[in-house]
This record gives structure tokens, sequence and C-alpha cells, in this order.
């Protein structure tokens, strides 16, 4: 699935100069050669890498052949949370349509619209195929895409749509939940989260109260984009006895004072912290302890919630989201179902440019308790679901079907006990 409200590209209107994008490029290679968690870049030789790319700015005529110049670089790393975000006066980022799409096999599927998109106005539905190339979608807001698309019964249309900003920025924290009575004496709790960010432990708190009395829980994280370690709190209610290590972050100055591979035994002697669940309180852990710490759960005594719980995910579960999704399959009994995460697990800083540019770099790596380096690592379902054209134009949803089958089983299992 990918999210089409997020930054595209355009064309862009920013004056060119020379000498005004060479100080760009030289910021932008010495920040992230500063701050890039991995004091060995992954294997790649970053001095060289930008003297060759320094070489073709005599190219660079605009912010968006900028754009396209710094992104080829910062993709010679291979990892993610490393980006060039131009300026928000520049033209150099558009919009998409309000639409989410998911591909099925070969087929770009439209799989949500923001309810006040235009999108939804002219007729856009859910399981409609897109038939035009997906540069079509970008542009400015405002501005209208012309898109072929084939509908659910196959027939074949031309829709103007108009290029509106949605679902990106996510919402933050991003928590709702309820519970469904599925009989008088079954009833199954719901939490949707789509960002772990600040507030987010107190949300978990709110919904764990309300959902303490439930036969079983399901946790929706498919379209979650990450955040940060408030995952932690909620992850807390499922996991039995003391406070045990859960994610460890490492800098790149903790690497290097390391000088070796991350190992077990390196995770147990790192600084141990409970607690912290905001971005200001999660980074101020790491420098208070020479850029490594190692964040646990807390022991929520009788508040722990022992039920059945299934953990949906899929290919936009990113980042802290993953990190949570890897806590809830390895250290408790709940069973993920859905499809693989985007693999995308690292922490990043965004740092100012000049012109007003940003550039995102990952300045911490993740570790589990036992050394597994989760640098990008996708985690994969306990039970794998795939998704048809047909559910899409149905309203079926075959994540939360084979969840509820689950549960059915498992609740009547732990009743007998």
């Amino acid at each position: 699935m990918a999210f089409v409200g997020a930054p595209g590209a355009t064309a862009e209107s920013a004056p060119p100069s020379p000498l005004r994008y060479t100080k760009l490029f030289d910021a932008l290679w010495s920040t992230v050669d500063d701050h890039f968690y991995d004091p060995w870049f992954r294997g790649v030789n970053w001095q060289a890498v930008g003297a060759r790319y320094r070489r073709k700015l005599d190219g660079v005529t605009n912010d968006r052949r900028f754009e396209a110049l710094a992104t080829r670089m910062l993709d010679e790393l291979g990892t993610s949370h490393l980006y060039v975000e131009p300026p928000s006066s520049s033209n150099a980022a558009g919009v998409g349509i309000g639409v989410r799409f998911r591909t099925i096999g070969s087929q770009i599927l439209v799989s949500a619209l923001d309810p006040l998109s235009n999108a939804r106005v002219t007729g856009l539905r859910p399981g409609d195929r897109l038939l035009s190339p997906q540069s079509a979608l970008y542009g400015e807001p405002g501005t209208t895409a012309m898109l072929k698309v084939q509908s659910c019964a196959g027939e074949f249309r031309t829709l103007d749509v108009k290029r509106e900003g949605a679902f990106w920025p996510p919402q933050h924290p991003g928590f709702e939940w309820h519970e469904v009575a599925l009989s008088p004496h079954r009833k199954v709790g719901y939490i949707k989260i789509d960002r772990f960010d600040d507030g987010a432990a107190e949300l978990a708190d709110r919904a764990m109260a309300e959902l303490k009395d439930t036969s079983a829980l399901i946790i929706d994280v498919r379209d979650n984009s990450g955040g940060n370690l408030s995952a932690t709190r909620l992850a807390s209610y499922f996991i039995s006895g003391p406070p045990r290590v859960e994610l460890a972050l490492f800098s790149r100055a903790y690497l290097k004072m390391l000088g070796h591979p991350v190992t077990a035994a390196d995770v147990a002697a790192a600084p141990k912290v409970t607690g912290a669940y905001t971005d200001k309180a999660i980074f101020a852990a790491v420098a208070a302890h020479h850029g490594g710490a190692v964040f646990m759960t807390e022991d929520m005594g009788d508040k722990r919630y022992a039920k059945p719980v299934v953990v949906l995910i899929g290919e936009d579960t990113g980042s802290a989201a993953e990190g949570f999704a890897w806590v809830m399959r390895d250290f408790t009994k709940a069973t993920l179902v859905g499809r693989k995460t985007a693999g995308a697990l690292l922490s990043a800083e965004t740092f100012d440019l000049p012109d007003d540019w940003k550039v995102t770099v990952p300045v911490q790596g993740v570790w589990g308790p036992d050394g597994t380096d989760f640098r990008d690592r996708a985690a994969s379902p306990n039970v794998t679901v795939n998704w048809t054209r047909d559910d899409l134009c149905s309203g079926r949803d075959p994540d939360i079907a084979e969840a509820l089958r689950l549960l059915s089983s498992s609740v009547a299992s732990h009743n007998s006990q």
C-alpha cells in the first residue's frame, strides 16, 4: 500500500544558483557524515560517494534536480530514515489525491479514500484499478489529475480528480479503540493505532483500562508509520514479570566505543531506562548514557492483560510500529496476522540545511536483547493473509476475519483452562 497524499515531485520554481546548490550539497553531505549512526557507514565509502556526486552538480539548475541528485546519493547507503526535504516554498514537493493504494499482483488498486477528498466525490471507490502511471497522481494542490481507472464492475472511466493533501502527515498519536459484544459472554476489544507518538503511552493506559474485561483483543498497526518508543508502554501490558529488556538504541559514539558488532552481552551491560515515552525523554536518555540506552518494559502487575491477543501487521507497518511487532511476536503470546512489515526500523532525527531544506538521518540503530540487529528487517507474521481485489471491492477485511477466527478458538481454549 502507498500513501498518495505524501510528497511527490512536480515542477519547481526556485531561481537557479550553482553556488547555492554547492553550499547546500556540502551541508547535506557533512550533516550525514557527522550524524549517521553507523561509524562504518554500512561498508560504504562515504567520502568517495560525496566526491562522485559533487562532480555532478554542474547539471543541477533547480530544486527538483537537486532533490533527485541528493536522493540518489543518500540511497547509496541503502537505509531507511534517510531523505532530503525541499523547503515548503519550493514546488519540488507536490501532493497526491487523498487516496491510499494497495498493490495486488501487478494491479494498483484503491484501498481507502479520505472522506473529504475530491477523489471520493468524483466516484473513485475501493477496489478501483489505476490504469494511469502513478506519476500522474502528483502535482500542486488544487490542480487536476486526469486518471484512467477500471471499476470493480469492469467499467473503464476517465476521472478528473483534484490533487489534495491527505493521510500525511499522519494523525498524532493516532489511537482509537472500542469493543464489540459477539455473544452475551464474549466481547472482543479492538485498538487501531496509526502512530506511536508523544501522548501514546497515556492513550494506551486509557484503552487498556476500558478494554480490560474483554475476552480477547485485536491490535491493528497495519497503517502505523512509526513514531517513538511510547509503544513500550502498550507492550508492557502483555509481558509478565518484572521489567525486561525490550529494545536498545545505540548511536555512533556508543558503537565506536564498543568497537565490534553488538552482542547480547553488550545489550545486557548497557544502561537501562524505563518510562521514556516522548521524543525528548528518549533522546535525553540516550545522550545521558554516552549515546546508548536499553529501553525496558514495565511490570503492570494486576493490570496485565493475559487473554488472547492478535496483532495485525502489513507492508505499511513501519519503524517504531515494527519494533512493537517484534516485541509482541518474540516476548508475548500474541499472534501476528497479515503480511511482512515495511522493514524500516531505525531511530532518526531531522536537521536543518541552508535555504530551509531539511535532511532526516538515522542517528541510532535498534537491537534486541539477544543482540539481534533490527536494522531495516521486516517482521513476519505468524499467520500470512493475502488480499484479493474482490476483498477490496466487497469491503471485506480478510485480516480481521482471520483474527476473529483465531481468537474464537483461542478464547475457547483459554476459558477451558
